[in-house]
């Protein structure tokens, strides 16, 4: 049996990930007017890089047997980890502002609208889609839906569907809730990131476009790291949450010195 609170954060998580997709974008865009096509320019951008092409890097390197080596490694899968999320996503934002964005220039919200964009989707397809899909599972497993389903089952398949029903009945309620709370660092670094990235591209600065690299390679790898070393979950997001604040104040000073719009007038 999954416990009903287990089933319950579930929902408040995937709630959380459903808002994340839309108020940072509604408040972005109340202050400072940015095309709203900048939204979903992030959206697709984070689909295409994240989801499609790393994804496709990741289904022919590990399972290689260089990557059962790097797999291996706490260190190297976290270096490995690390830098594909940086290079490829940082990567999409600098095509997607360079090119697709090129009319925007103008307006450096847009580089916040894109950032909401790029969280929102990520919220969305990781915390929110495996939310509904949880509950689904919990709900199917309490009222004996699922052994219905299994008696329809390969062998294989009713092997394979055996640790996702372990995970769902021993993982504490609470930890299913962290993952909405999760969602909030990651939004806070996306728009962090896409503002580096902006003034590396309207400004010419590309050093700035590595730094995000880091920063984000920095995060995602000290996660593997963390989460290998067995810490609490807990004090893991609270570490991350405090990191995604210092990359935040690095991109509100490069706001300041090479941005810095004051908001829209408002529209009569």
């Amino acid at each position: 049996m999954v416990p009903t609170s287990s089933i319950v954060f579930m929902a408040v998580a995937g709630l959380m990930a459903a808002a994340l997709a839309v108020v940072p974008a509604i408040v972005i865009w109340r202050r400072y007017k940015p095309s709203i096509l900048s939204f979903f320019i992030g959206a697709g951008t984070f689909f295409v890089f994240a989801m499609v092409l790393e994804s496709l890097m990741h289904a022919v390197v590990l399972r290689s047997s260089i990557g059962e080596t790097i797999q291996a490694s706490t260190w190297l899968f976290a270096l490995y980890g690390g830098l594909a999320a940086g290079i490829f996503e940082e990567t999409g934002r600098l095509v997607s502002m360079s090119f697709l964005m090129k009319k925007q220039h103008d307006r450096p919200a847009n580089a916040l609208m894109y950032g909401a964009g790029h969280g929102g989707c990520e919220a969305l397809l990781i915390v929110g889609v495996t939310q509904i899909a949880n509950i689904s599972m919990a709900i199917a497993l309490n009222t004996g839906q699922l052994d219905t389903l299994q008696a329809t089952l390969s062998a294989e398949q009713r092997e394979a569907l055996t640790p996702v029903i372990e995970q769902l009945t021993t993982t504490a309620p609470h930890l299913f809730l962290l993952s909405g709370f999760e969602r909030i660092t990651a939004v806070i670094l996306h728009l962090s990131f896409s503002v580096l990235v902006w003034a590396a591209v309207t400004h010419r600065m590309p050093l700035l476009y590595i730094l995000a690299i880091i920063l984000h390679a920095g995060v995602d790898g000290l996660l593997v790291v963390l989460q290998r070393g067995g810490m609490d979950m807990v004090l893991l997001e609270v570490i991350l949450f405090v990191l995604a604040v210092g990359c935040a104040a690095i991109a509100w000073i490069v706001w300041k010195r090479c941005l810095d719009p004051a908001p829209a007038p408002e529209q009569e």
